[in-house]
Formats: C-alpha cells, structure tokens, sequence
C-alpha cells in the first residue's frame, strides 16, 4: 500500500492554500494526514474514491477551530461545512463536489458517518479519528503510518487539538463536540492516542 498523491487541480490548490494560510502548522498537518490515512484505509477495502473531494473535504474540515472563521454560535463543524461550500461555489465546483464535502465536513463528528455509503465523506471522518485518537490504526500499515508522520509531523497536535476543542465545547455547550467531552470523555482519548506528540 502507497500513499495516496495530493490532488493537483486548481480547487485542490486551492483548498490547500487557504488552510495553510488560516491554520498554524500542528493543524495543517492534521488536516494532511485525515486525507493521507482516510485514502489508505480506503484503499484498503479496495473502495474507490474522488481524491479531489476527500483532499478538500479533509483539507477544510476544521477550518472553523481557527480565530478568524470561528462563529460564536454554530458548531465548527457546521459553520465550517458552509465555509467550505461557500468557497466551492466562488470557485466554480460541480454540485456534486460542493455536496460531498459539504457533508463530509458537517459530519465528520459523526460515529455514524464510518458507515456512509459515500467513501469520501465516510474516510474524512476515518481519516480524523486515526489522526486524533488511534482509531482504526491497526488496520493500516505500520511503514504507511511512519510515512505519514515524517512527512506531516504532529507538532504537538493532541494538546493543541484538545485545547481548542474543549473552548468550543464552554462556548457552544449544546454542540456535537460538547457531548463527546462530557459522554464519551472524548478528551482522555485524544490523550491517549498512540502517537508521540
């Protein structure tokens, strides 16, 4: 199993600058490796996929956790999806783009969404979850996983994640982030992901 390439077209470029430009390094390489891992683990299960729509949908999934795109009320993960397709749209991206990441984004706290049907939107959330808490980490490659880090180091990813997280969750009590810190103590699992930070 190799790495799946970066897409290369001008909404992919697009996509990536606008996170490299708004996000501090630990998030960027968060947000490459959620595409890197959820490209493998597709890959996996021989399921085929639009690379451009995961790369962007990955790209811009946390684009709301940064200062500047932030919205006092909605969800990161929901102003985001909006953020996303607003960007699309300016773009010029087919409907069905626009739709995938859209959804993959606005859903990728989802436990559910492992299972959509859709693999792009299903591999931005499997993407992130092996990036933030190790899940599904024995099911790709150890050489793949090595890989992956050197080329995104985490730079401390797991305490910057899981501070920004917990000021969603004060400031947003009724979110989906919310209540995975408080059902699912969602915050000792980002600690003890597997990964040396």
């Amino acid at each position: 199993m190799s790495l799946s390439p970066f897409p290369d077209s001008p909404l992919a470029r697009a996509a990536d600058q606008l996170l490299r430009t708004a996000c501090p390094p630990t998030l960027v390489g968060h947000s490459h490796r959620t595409y890197r891992f959820g490209a493998a683990l597709l890959d996996g299960q021989r399921r085929a996929f639009d690379a451009e729509a995961l790369f962007i949908g990955a790209a811009l999934h946390d684009l709301a956790l940064v200062e500047p795109y932030d919205d006092p009320d909605t969800p990161f993960e929901l102003h985001g999806s909006r953020l996303a397709e607003q960007e699309l749209l300016a773009g010029g991206a087919r409907p069905e783009l626009v739709e995938l990441v859209r959804d993959a984004i606005a859903l990728h706290l989802d436990i559910a969404t492992a299972d959509d049907p859709r693999p792009e939107v299903a591999a931005v959330h499997l993407g992130a979850a092996v990036d933030v808490v190790g899940l599904r980490l024995d099911q790709l490659p150890p050489a793949l996983v090595a890989e992956v880090l050197e080329l995104h180091p985490r730079q401390g990813f797991s305490a910057y994640v899981s501070e920004v997280l917990t000021g969603q969750a004060k400031a947003k009590p009724g979110s989906k982030i919310a209540a995975l810190i408080q059902r699912a103590d969602f915050l000792r699992l980002v600690a003890a992901a597997p990964f040396h930070d």
